[in-house]
């Protein structure tokens, strides 16, 4: 593809020669279209939430009917949340009529279903305006452009309340404790019990603490780490229960209050030692990659973006 954009261009559209992109409304529909060099095609993006039009079969059954009209569209897509594409083949002499004539048919059905436009960030339905969001063509609502240019998005206008968090990862992580305790008491060691505390630390701290960074998920898995060994000592007082409280008339709390007696004895601390060498393996085992993900979202929320208005 060889061609000067700026003349094969749908009437009433602007050419970003910077982004390498061209946007513009047809019947009040406000569309992208991406030259893709590499395949010679036009990439029509269409920003709307299908879902809540209540005619999402007749829509996407409409793109497969425009897609066998015209000859030239080689893909139509939905990507299930709020963007349609349809990928026009280049024939550089016709691409003004064909690209013309394709927007009006796809806007003028949008019209038809009530389907208008929505943001790229939020999928609310308000007044767009066209941007390069780290470099990327979208359209934005103008409270989503303003928190990207204040660098605010992502983060709900909420301050981070480390006490709060640390509440709710403590209560988070005594849910995977107890599971940990139940596992406990059939003989096994389990790492999903270490990964629901991680888990659940991390959804308590996000819960309460209004928002989640990565000093937050740091201190949920030292909560979940510190919880498991909260967790031993407690399947311990409960082992000393079930085997000595009727012939010593123990209560479950004196039980627990004799476990630092018990792990005076090697054989116990050994026996403890291990438990918590397992169980930390396994628990690491089963929680890498989920909090790797967490993180790596955590991290991109907090990135500082850069948009520039069209």
């Amino acid at each position: 593809m060889d061609i000067q954009i700026e003349n094969h261009m749908p009437e009433g559209f602007v050419y970003e020669k910077t982004y390498d992109v061209m946007h513009g409304a047809v019947n009040g529909i406000a569309l992208l279209i991406i030259p893709v060099k590499a395949l010679n095609q036009f990439r029509i993006q269409l920003h709307a939430d299908i879902e809540k039009s209540g005619v999402k079969d007749n829509f996407l059954a409409f793109l497969q009917e425009l897609k066998q009209r015209h000859s030239t569209i080689q893909y139509t897509g939905y990507n299930g949340n709020d963007t349609i594409t349809l990928n026009v083949e280049s024939t550089e002499r016709d691409d003004k009529d064909n690209l013309t004539l394709i927007v009006s048919e796809l806007t003028s059905k949008c019209l038809e279903c009530g389907i208008r436009n929505c943001c790229s960030q939020c999928r609310n339905v308000l007044p767009l305006r066209a941007a390069a969001l780290d470099g990327t063509p979208v359209l934005l609502c103008e409270n989503c452009f303003t928190q990207e240019i204040n660098g605010t998005s992502g983060q709900n206008g909420q301050k981070e309340n480390i006490f709060l968090g640390l509440l709710g990862a403590v209560l988070g992580t005594l849910l995977g404790a107890v599971l940990w305790v139940v596992i406990g008491m059939f003989g096994f060691i389990a790492g999903i019990a270490g990964f629901a505390m991680v888990f659940c630390g991390i959804k308590g701290y996000d819960m309460l603490g209004r928002r989640l960074s990565r000093k937050g998920i740091v201190i949920c898995i030292v909560t979940a780490c510190l919880m498991i060994m909260a967790a031993e000592y407690a399947s311990l007082g409960i082992v000393i229960y079930q085997e000595l409280g009727d012939m010593y008339y123990l209560s479950l709390v004196d039980s627990l209050a004799l476990v630092p007696a018990f792990l005076e004895e090697p054989e116990v601390i050994q026996g403890v030692a291990k438990d918590l060498v397992i169980g930390y393996a396994l628990a690491i085992w089963a929680s890498f990659s989920s909090v790797r993900h967490i993180w790596r979202q955590v991290e991109q929320s907090q990135k500082p973006h850069t948009v520039v208005p069209f």
